[in-house]
């Protein structure tokens, strides 16, 4: 790990999950370094590396000296405290927000995993870039196992009409409050539900970059058109200087995490 860096995020860039993660410590200036995870590949070394011998294994998650977060909600709290100063909002409050971002992504989630498991080219293009292009038609397999494990994995927190309640929920917020912001000021929940449009219209950058037959999974162009409103207030938050985090930045902008300012994890 870096010098005087004592955290280690571990997560998948296309991930929803990780992306509120990374935001959060970025806007709370903590200092890190992301790891990127491969399922089924990489479980085994994380297992060994939190001593999780057994049950679920999800990213993501982050070590801060011996200890692990687990979660973007539990990573976005020690942030929260790790800085401070109450920039990420009234927490129990941001809380019934995160817990509809929660539910929206879960359904997103299946959504995504159900259509690439009928895609054999979507199959392919999910595979780890280490795997040559000649070799990618006969590994198939392994990525259509790997969606289905997953499908099995996360099916129990489905609870359809989700993304859509927390879609409904946002517009009403946003035309009681009259605002840009949820609860008046940015917070984590204006993060969370910024994020759930990733399951409508993707626009974060990632790496390695999602690719064209599996992004056209994550879009919903039903959703897209009928809360086009919702896009454009997603576009006009991330265009505020110093909200966005790096993963939402417009191209070109610097999109390093800011260390050498970020106040060091005790």
């Amino acid at each position: 790990m870096d010098q005087g860096i004592n955290m280690l995020l571990v997560g998948e860039s296309f991930s929803p999950w990780t992306q509120k993660a990374r935001w959060a410590l970025e806007y709370c200036g903590i200092a890190h370094r992301y790891q990127e995870y491969v399922p089924l590949l990489d479980e085994p070394g994380l297992r060994w590396r939190m001593r999780q011998w057994s049950g679920a294994v999800s990213v993501p998650v982050a070590r801060v000296g011996r200890c692990w977060l687990r979660g973007s909600w539990e990573i976005a709290r020690h942030a929260a405290d790790a800085a401070g100063d109450g920039r990420l909002g009234p927490m129990e409050e941001v809380e019934r927000w995160n817990a509809r971002s929660e539910a929206a992504l879960a359904e997103g989630r299946s959504r995504v995993v159900r259509a690439i498991a009928r895609d054999p080219e979507a199959q392919k293009a999910s595979l780890p870039p280490m795997i040559p292009t000649p070799l990618r038609a006969l590994a198939r397999p392994v990525a259509g196992f790997t969606v289905r494990h997953l499908d099995r994995k996360y099916a129990p927190r489905l609870v359809p009409g989700s993304l859509r309640a927390a879609l409904d929920a946002i517009r009403r917020a946003l035309e009681r409050g009259g605002g840009d912001f949820l609860l008046g000021e940015f917070s984590y929940a204006d993060i969370a539900m910024l994020v759930v449009l990733e399951c409508v219209e993707p626009v974060a950058r990632t790496r390695p970059p999602l690719a064209d037959a599996v992004r056209r999974h994550w879009r919903d162009s039903a959703l897209a058109t009928e809360f086009a409103d919702l896009l454009q207030w997603r576009a006009q938050v991330l265009s505020i200087p110093g909200l966005a985090g790096s993963q939402f930045r417009p191209a070109g902008a610097d999109a390093a995490v800011r260390r050498s300012s970020a106040p060091r994890i005790p």
